[in-house]
């Protein structure tokens, strides 16, 4: 990894880390400089305030989830994707592992209802649309693909929405998880007419 790339990424990990601790709204740039022993000159040579490390940490998560995809051509090379994906949302949900989660419904929130009603259709949409692309390569059915993933963000949407309450455990994420991999499985097999 690059220098800069490097530094941007501990500098993400910082937002992450201290957005967890005391809330989104409360980082400062500052906050994030001394996080990592950086200036806040210093910081100012790789983004210019907090909201350009979230999309960049965004990004960065989001980038890092579509990549782990990225080799997948048959069915069962889906399956074991998705199995270490929700093994790792598994354990963001139930807190055993910093997530982005709250930071990203946290940044939702913080902003008017009007954009943040914009900002959330097009994460949604984003998603949908490369969920699909990973989908497609099996399923081949495009409007399958898209309903589909609709399904999937929903699942994952409401299991997160559940970690914020602190309703969930492993039994729920569990179920929830294998029940998607069922509804995969079967629309995978009335395609194979099996």
């Amino acid at each position: 990894m690059e220098k800069g790339n490097k530094k941007k990424r501990e500098l993400q990990n910082a937002l992450k880390m201290l957005a967890i601790e005391k809330g989104y709204a409360n980082v400062t740039m500052k906050d994030i400089g001394e996080y990592v022993g950086l200036s806040v000159g210093g910081l100012y040579h790789h983004y210019h305030d907090v909201e350009n490390i979230f999309w960049d940490l965004i990004s960065s998560e989001t980038g890092d989830v579509w990549e782990s995809f990225s080799s997948v051509k048959s069915f069962e090379e889906l399956m074991d994707a998705l199995d270490i994906y929700f093994k790792a949302e598994k354990k963001e949900m139930l807190g055993e592992t910093p997530s982005v989660n709250n930071l990203i419904y946290e940044y939702y929130f913080s902003k008017p209802e009007e954009e943040r009603i914009i900002i959330m259709k097009q994460a949604h949409d984003n998603v949908v649309s490369e969920m699909s692309k990973i989908l497609i390569k099996v399923y081949e059915d495009r409007k399958l693909c898209i309903r589909m993933s609709e399904h999937i963000c929903v699942v994952l949407q409401g299991l997160t929405s559940l970690s914020f309450s602190g309703a969930i455990s492993k039994k729920i994420i569990g179920e929830e998880f294998s029940m998607l991999k069922e509804y995969l499985k079967n629309n995978y097999d009335m395609r194979e007419g099996k």
